[in-house]
Parts: C-alpha cells; sequence; structure tokens
C-alpha cells in the first residue's frame, strides 16, 4: 500500500520516517511527502527516496496514493482532508479534526459524500492502559460514570522548540483533544456545556502568544462531568516530556492510569529516565490500513471526531467570555 504524508512537521516527518522504514508495516511504501515549504518536504523525502511536492493537491494528482496521513497544523486541516475526499483517497487526520465546527462538519460530511475511510488519529485509543480501562467499565466492574480527571502536560520545549506554529494553537487543541475523546471513548456521553480558564506570561515572553496553562470542566448530559488540565510550560527537567494522568471514577470503582513512567525506570549516577515503553503508534496505523483494505470498520467514527472539535470551539469561547459556555 502507497502512503503520501501531507504536512512535514514535527508528527508529519515522525510518520514519514516510520512508513518508510517498515514500522509500520513491511507491506507500506512511502509514496511521497508535501508541505507548503518545499525544503521541508524534501528534507522528509530525501532520505526515502519518495519524492516532494509543495502542494496536498499536486501529490494527489501525481502519484495517486492508496492513501494519506494528513499532519497539517491543526487550523489547516480542511483544504488537504477535502483534496483527499475529492480524489477519492482514504485518510487518517491527524487530531483535533479541525479548529471549527464549520470545518469539522466539511471534512465529515465531504468523507461521507465520497464513501472514503476518514479517520482522526485519536492515537491513545491504542494505548494499552486505556484499552484495559476501557474493557473493565464495558464488563461493568466499575458501574456507573460518575466523573473523571485527565491531566496531559507538555514540557516547554514542545510549544517553544518542536511546534514552530505554537502561536497559533493551545494546549487545549494539542493535548485536551486526546483527554476528551478518551472520555468520549470511556463514557459516551455528550457534552453539554464548558467552563474553561487559563493563565498567559510565560510563553508571550517568548514571543509565543498562547496560553500557558488551561483548565476546564466539561457538563455531560446526565449531570455527569469531567476535569481536564494541560499545562505548556513544564521545565525541560522533566524525566519525559509528556505527562499524562486520567482518572475515571464510577459507582463501583475506578480506573487511574499514568502513563508517564512508561512502567519502568532507569536511573544512573548522572541521570533518571522513563524510558518509553507504551508504543502503539504502529498497531493504530495498522487498524488504519485494514480499514482501507476493507479488512474492518473504521475505528474512529468521524462524528466522534466532530463532537471532540463541539467541546474543544466552546471551550475556547469559555477561555474568551470567562462563562460557562454551551456545546
Amino acid at each position: 500500500m502507497r502512503i503520501a504524508v501531507i504536512g512535514a512537521g514535527t508528527m508529519g516527518g515522525r510518520y514519514a520516517a516510520r512508513i518508510a522504514s517498515g514500522e509500520f508495516g513491511a507491506d507500506l511504501e512511502l509514496a511521497g511527502v508535501a508541505d507548503l515549504d518545499l525544503d521541508r518536504a524534501e528534507a522528509v523525502a530525501r532520505p526515502t527516496g519518495a519524492p516532494a511536492f509543495d502542494s496536498a493537491e499536486e501529490l494527489l494528482e501525481s502519484i495517486r496514493p492508496d492513501a494519506v496521513y494528513i499532519a497539517t497544523p491543526d487550523a489547516h486541516h480542511r483544504n488537504p482532508a477535502l483534496a483527499a475526499a475529492a480524489a477519492r483517497i482514504p485518510f487518517l487526520l491527524e487530531k483535533p479534526l479541525a479548529t471549527t465546527v464549520a470545518d469539522a462538519q466539511a471534512i465529515a460530511d465531504a468523507a461521507h459524500a465520497a464513501r472514503v475511510v476518514a479517520e482522526v488519529n485519536f492515537s491513545n485509543r491504542w494505548s494499552p492502559p486505556f484499552i484495559a480501562a476501557k474493557q473493565s467499565i464495558d464488563r461493568g466492574e466499575l458501574g456507573d460514570f460518575v466523573t473523571l480527571f485527565a491531566r496531559l502536560n507538555n514540557s516547554i520545549g514542545s510549544p517553544t522548540e518542536r511546534l514552530a506554529w505554537a502561536s497559533n494553537t493551545t494546549s487545549a487543541w494539542f493535548l485536551l483533544s486526546h483527554c476528551l475523546d478518551l472520555a468520549y471513548w470511556l463514557h459516551g456521553r455528550r457534552a453539554v456545556s464548558v467552563y474553561a480558564s487559563g493563565t498567559r506570561g510565560v510563553l508571550e515572553a517568548r514571543g509565543i502568544t498562547t496560553y500557558d496553562s488551561i483548565h476546564a470542566i466539561v457538563r455531560y448530559e446526565d449531570g455527569t462531568d469531567g476535569s481536564y488540565e494541560s499545562v505548556w510550560v513544564l521545565p525541560d527537567g522533566m524525566p519525559a516530556p509528556v505527562e499524562f494522568t486520567f482518572r475515571y471514577v464510577g459507582s463501583e470503582g475506578a480506573a487511574t492510569i499514568d502513563t508517564h513512567q512508561q512502567n519502568v525506570t532507569i536511573a544512573t549516577n548522572s541521570r533518571l529516565d522513563y524510558p518509553a515503553t507504551l508504543n502503539w503508534a504502529p498497531q493504530r496505523f495498522a487498524d488504519f490500513t485494514a480499514a482501507v483494505r476493507g479488512e474492518r470498520e473504521p475505528a474512529v467514527p468521524l462524528v466522534d471526531a466532530v463532537e471532540n472539535t463541539r467541546i474543544l470551539v466552546a471551550l475556547h469561547r469559555s477561555l474568551e467570555s470567562g462563562a460557562v459556555e454551551p456545546v
């Protein structure tokens, strides 16, 4: 299967290399890389021998890949997704689906009209600890859902060094999109309102005009709620650049997940490290390509991704208004 990558930033570059190396499957080939910055596209494509393009449309027309992975910045998913749908080429889109409800619905409608496999890369649904929690919930072991708390934070190197477009997004779009999707996947309740507050200053002092931290409370349709935290200014001296804890509370039990330590600690006289062991990206990509082949149904329906965008749009309205906002 010939897979192309649109967007040659951090995630696009990483996935392109993993496709080309065979890590995502020996039967996959990197067909090409596109980015508005042709030099960036060429830097990613050149080591693999794949061609580079400076537009999604040119890539799709020139090489007609079997599927595409779209990893453009958060606010720029609509055009490449609509181009892929118009060409009837299946696509896996990096989260969030879009940063406006109109864009999210347009992508979902276009994929439906074209009858192409289209998914959003909510990759934590493939994380073994969350799968174990989901299985326990589905067996009824935790009883009825009561509440949850999710903390997904990054060290300051993420917005300052690894994300060139950090000023055009927030830690909610970048991080809480994962948490909100996991909550919906686990309890299946639609959100009705959200209250959010945030702080600014540390990143702005570095010329990055976005929030340092965001906290939100989401109310669900049955009166339950969830609390969410994303902080983008943790010190780079943290053992790992990602801190992720999640607690799901039910009437009969609770599931607590902490991926920060990766289940192993390595200590020497000079450093402490938590090596990355929870690597589920290959299985997530394998499920996407299986859906493209018609071997299974898409794992993340776009209706779930539209719901995710609806909550995040309301969250950002609340950050500006200081009020509880309807979803």
